[in-house]
Formats: structure tokens, sequence, C-alpha cells
């Protein structure tokens, strides 16, 4: 009797041990890319979330994940391989493990020569890419414009029978909701690589503009007597006093 009671208490500790194993891999692993927020606030709502939270620091992101960028905010997305994203303002996009849809706003991308495939979905094209240099622009209506500054970016519609088009540096397309993307055209290359300089994508110093938008943006999201709102406003009074306890030049 008592080597029965001795069997089926390991057999209970087994399975107790197989059912952790189980929801360990069950788990939801965290996405090889970091998130950098370059500028103001970040709104990040997790798969299988209803509410969201306003970020100003990067966090792991998980498969599913919603990011928006909120008013007058900039942010990265730094994946394991070297590819970049960057995320303009008033941006909505949902990250997977081997594409990435954008639903509103714009974007820039550089990627590195994979051996995998990447995907850019959005509500009129699809983007399939391996290695090169371009951006997404998606308007509220849907209507998806992508222009290419290196390499090349294989396009498709979204239709019942879409059109499918090799865009190449120096061109762009784009795409109405429930229709083709149009043949490719040129567009000015110099000035969009002016609007996506590497000097626009530093960090910079927490100043009391950032810090005004940083309030402005949670008073809109929590309510004015949120905590986390009233801290922003703190932080904002408190730079305001310190600027002004400054000595002032004297003009010469």
């Amino acid at each position: 009797m008592r080597n029965r009671n001795t069997i089926l208490a390991l057999a209970a500790c087994l399975l107790v041990a197989v059912a952790g194993f189980a929801a360990d891999d069950a788990a939801p692993q965290p996405l090889d890319v970091k998130l950098n927020i370059v500028a103001g606030q970040v709104k990040l709502t997790r798969v299988g979330k209803t509410l969201a939270d306003v970020l100003t620091t990067g966090v792991p992101l998980f498969p599913g994940d919603l990011i928006e960028t909120l008013r007058e905010s900039k942010a990265e997305l730094v994946y394991g391989d070297g590819a970049i994203m960057r995320i303009k303002p008033q941006t909505l996009i949902e990250v997977q493990p081997f594409s990435l849809k954008i639903f509103k706003g714009k974007m820039w991308h550089k990627f590195t020569k994979r051996g995998t495939e990447f995907v850019i979905d959005t509500p009129s094209l699809v983007a399939g890419i391996r290695g090169t240099v371009f951006d997404v622009a998606v308007s509220s209506r849907g209507k998806a414009v992508l222009s290419v500054m290196e390499g090349a970016v294989a396009v498709t519609g979204k239709t019942r029978s879409p059109k499918r088009f090799l865009v190449k540096s120096g061109c762009s397309t784009h795409a109405e909701p429930g229709e083709d993307p149009v043949p490719p055209y040129k567009f000015n290359l110099e000035r969009k690589n002016v609007e996506w300089a590497e000097a626009e994508w530093v960090a910079g110093d927490r100043s009391i503009d950032q810090l005004f938008i940083n309030y402005l943006n949670l008073k809109s999201e929590y309510g004015e007597n949120d905590p986390r709102t009233l801290e922003a406003l703190q932080a904002l009074e408190a730079a305001k006093k310190a600027k002004a306890a400054e000595p002032k030049k004297q003009k010469k």
C-alpha cells in the first residue's frame, strides 16, 4: 500500500512538472526588436488587452502588440538583424515576427539583406522586402504611398486579382483601398532623404516644449486628475522654475 501511495505521489509530481513545462512553452516570447522612443510618448496596447499604456521609455514587444505614436512623438524599432524602422507622429502599427501592419501614419524602413522575406501590410497594398530602404505613408482613408530610396520593393495590390510591381530606387507607387497599385513613377529622392535625415532621429533632452507635449498627451489619454498626468505636470512646472532661475545672458 505504501509503495502504491509513493508511486501515485511521484506520478502527481510528474504531471505538475509537465504542466509547468507546457505552460512555459505556451507563454508568448518577446520579439527580437527594441522600441526606442526618440521624442514624446508612445501608446502601447498588448495583444489580447483593451487598455493601453502611454510610454516614455522603450519596453520589450510581443507578437500582436499595437504601437501608436502620439502628437509630436517619434519612435524607432531596431531589430536584431540590423533592420531599422522609424515611426512618425500619429502612426498606428501592429508588430509580428516577420511582418508589420500599418493602419495609419508614416514610417521609414531600412532592411539589411536577409534570407527571410519581411512583409509590410497596409489597407491597400502589401510590400515584400529582403534588403532595401523605403518609406510608407497611409492616410486615414487607407490610401498607401510607398517610395523606394535604395534597392527595390515588390508591391502587390489587395484586390481579387491583384497586380504586382517591382518598385525600384527613386520610384513610388500608391493604391486606394479596393484598387490595384498604379505603375511606379519618379519622385524627388533628395527631398525624401532630407525628410528622413539622421539628425532628426537622435533623442533630444526633455525640453519644456517636450514636457508640455507629454503633459497634454497624458491629459488627453487619462484625464487631468490621473496620477500620471499630475506627475507630468509637476515635471513641467519644475522645468519652468529651473529655466526661470537660470542667469539671464547680458546683452552686449
